[in-house]
């Protein structure tokens, strides 16, 4: 890690290398705690700074509470860099898990609504020339964070696309599974807003009900994903949720993707006035 902090920062903690950002944590000048974020070495070999670019590129470019604020970037001996304001509240992947002590009905219901505005604003925002056409691309756990009792952030815009850039960075990336849509598994569609919805619904489901079933292999869970979907059979025994709101994550993760709910404003719509 020796570097890896920009000049003008001090590294505090070095968060981890994923499949496309080394991450940390570090102090800038003003004493503000600010994510730092490279591209992985391994990822660099095969796509240079580009997602590091898109991550800029969307910050610039898509004005939201939902995504980290950009602070800074540029390019140093160690390659280029963002720096970020960290994303306010708990990773969704810390409230799933075993030993996790589920969310009660309202907590869940403030997540799911908080998190489906969030989405619903981002794939609806807009500039002085239109619509900004925002799609997320990998909607999960590890990406999205909540912040009690209403606030939600997607972080993570490696696979992101919008007006200004179409074309996804990672050509066939699917997100991640289980909560990519069946049909971006099977390679027959590409991430867009409806998408986005689906995995923000599947979430959601394991939020509600533990971590989502499926086979060991890498293949076999592919396999199981784009033949199947995945069930939400299990949100029935939530008696907590109110019926509507389990019918409305029932109804955004069908596998027939003709008969899904696919608006992330309808999902929104389908949370308020819903009482745990």
């Amino acid at each position: 890690m020796t570097g890896f902090a920009p000049n003008g920062t001090r590294l505090v903690e070095h968060l981890g290398i994923g499949t496309v950002f080394e991450v940390a944590l570090v102090l800038d000048q003003e004493g503000r705690e600010l994510v730092c974020k490279r591209v992985a070495p391994g990822a660099k070999i095969a796509c240079g700074d580009a997602p590091l670019e898109r991550e800029r590129d969307v910050l610039l470019a898509v004005k939201s509470p939902h995504l980290a604020d950009l602070v800074a970037w540029g390019s140093d001996d160690r390659g280029g860099f963002v720096l970020q304001a960290r994303a306010r509240g708990t990773a969704v992947r810390q409230l799933i898990g075993e030993g996790v002590q589920p969310l009660n009905g309202t907590k869940w219901l403030d997540l799911a609504r908080a998190s489906a505005r969030a989405l619903a604003a981002l794939h609806s925002a807009r500039d002085q020339r239109g619509e900004l056409l925002f799609v997320h691309g990998d909607v999960s756990p590890d990406n999205l964070f909540f912040e009690e009792p209403g606030g939600a952030t997607l972080i993570d815009l490696s696979n992101a696309t919008f007006r200004d850039g179409r074309e996804p960075v990672f050509v066939g990336a699917i997100g991640t599974v289980p909560y990519a849509a069946p049909e971006i598994v099977r390679g027959e569609a590409a991430a867009s807003a409806e998408t986005d919805t689906y995995a923000l619904a599947a979430t959601l489901l394991a939020v509600a009900v533990g971590p989502l079933e499926l086979p060991t292999t890498e293949a076999s869970r592919l396999f199981e994903v784009g033949s199947r979907g995945i069930s939400a059979e299990r949100i029935e025994r939530r008696s907590d949720l109110p019926a509507r709101a389990r019918a409305a994550i029932a109804h955004a993760l069908l596998f027939d993707r003709a008969r899904r709910l696919a608006s992330s404003r309808e999902l929104a719509d389908e949370f308020q006035n819903q009482v745990g």
